[in-house]
């Protein structure tokens, strides 16, 4: 599967027909995603991001130089054994074609650094949102900008890959702008640019944890139960003055309303938690981040498959702590053939 983008795929209008094959495609992906877990989804999806902007740093280069310069050959054969032989059969080795080249070196990396998820039979949960990550659009904004300079002036030195990333991930809004990405994406690298890699690191994790935090509470919230004393407790300690929201919430709704407790209790947390982020403007662009990570979707797999319909099942004296319901999250998977 070839991850290199190109103009017309991003551009070319979408027919009724091709949505309806992305969302079998989404669907899928989310399948073979559920069967394992999410730290080892995030590690493969990081690893194939990375090897697509070294795919796009070796093709800027090679169109630049309209060949395959004598000094990246040993970086291919150190980072790819095997690849340039393998091409003998349809190009020439020393002179390879950049898309071909490009594309061999994205189908080498998904055979050798991304085999246990090809032959686990979960590549498609890597590569469908690897390629709708914003650091991908980013990537492949950045090799637009350089092979556009480099078509016009080639460089007296090529910068290490090492040195393309770091420049990649500091590309300014002028070259975001110019290249077409959807405006969910554009938010999300528009935020990195404003608060920084460590900040957004930060942030997306406290907002997945306040999420968590209320989908242990949403079967209860949505249901015309009393909040059992363990759950009400933490909810108290964590969130000071909600239950009193609460309770008014409960005496203008009607039971097949409750999911407005839910949504209110989720709006509480971002109004006083990321109060930061709203006054910036960049708390959609948060919550957008978070919800793309695989431990958000997760939490959402194990509430969706698993909680809402099997929490009743105990004693509401047994309901778990926040931190019991959040490991069981995690470590929540579906196997093969079920959901």
């Amino acid at each position: 599967m070839t991850m290199v983008a190109t103009r017309n795929d991003r551009t070319r209008p979408t027919s009724t027909a091709e949505a309806r094959v992305a969302e079998i495609a989404r669907r899928e992906a989310d399948r073979q995603a559920r069967r394992i877990r999410w730290s080892r989804l995030l590690e493969a999806r990081r690893c194939c991001i990375e090897w697509h902007a070294f795919s796009l740093w070796v093709r800027v280069i090679t169109e630049a130089e309209g060949q395959l310069p004598a000094w990246l050959v040993p970086i291919l054969e150190r980072r790819c054994p095997g690849l340039l032989g393998s091409l003998a059969g349809n190009d020439n080795p020393e002179r390879p074609r950049a898309p071909l080249l490009t594309q061999q070196i994205s189908e080498w990396s998904e055979g050798n650094v991304l085999g246990e998820a090809e032959q686990g039979g979960w590549l498609r949960a890597v590569t469908y949102y690897a390629v709708r990550d914003p650091d991908f659009a980013r990537d492949c904004a950045y090799a637009e900008h350089c092979a556009k300079q480099w078509r016009r002036r080639r460089p007296s030195a090529y910068p290490s890959f090492e040195d393309w990333k770091r420049a990649s991930e500091e590309c300014s809004d002028e070259i975001l702008d110019r290249f077409e990405m959807n405006r969910e994406t554009r938010r999300v690298l528009r935020m990195f640019r404003l608060i920084g890699a460590q900040r957004l690191a930060e942030a997306v994790e406290s907002y997945m944890e306040w999420e968590a935090f209320t989908y242990w509470l949403r079967s209860i919230l949505e249901a015309d139960i009393v909040i059992p004393e363990t759950a009400k407790h933490e909810l108290q300690s964590r969130c000071p003055g909600f239950l009193d929201r609460d309770r008014e919430l409960r005496t203008t709704l009607s039971p097949h309303d409750y999911t407005r407790r839910w949504k209110a209790l989720l709006e509480w947390g971002e109004g006083r938690f990321f109060l930061e982020a709203a006054k910036g403007g960049w708390l959609d662009a948060l919550a957008l981040s978070a919800r793309a990570h695989p431990r958000s979707a997760r939490t959402v797999d194990y509430w969706v498959f698993y909680w809402d319909e099997h929490w009743s099942d105990q004693p509401l004296a047994a309901y778990p702590s926040f931190p019991e319901w959040r490991r069981a999250a995690d470590e929540f998977t579906m196997q093969s053939g079920s959901g």
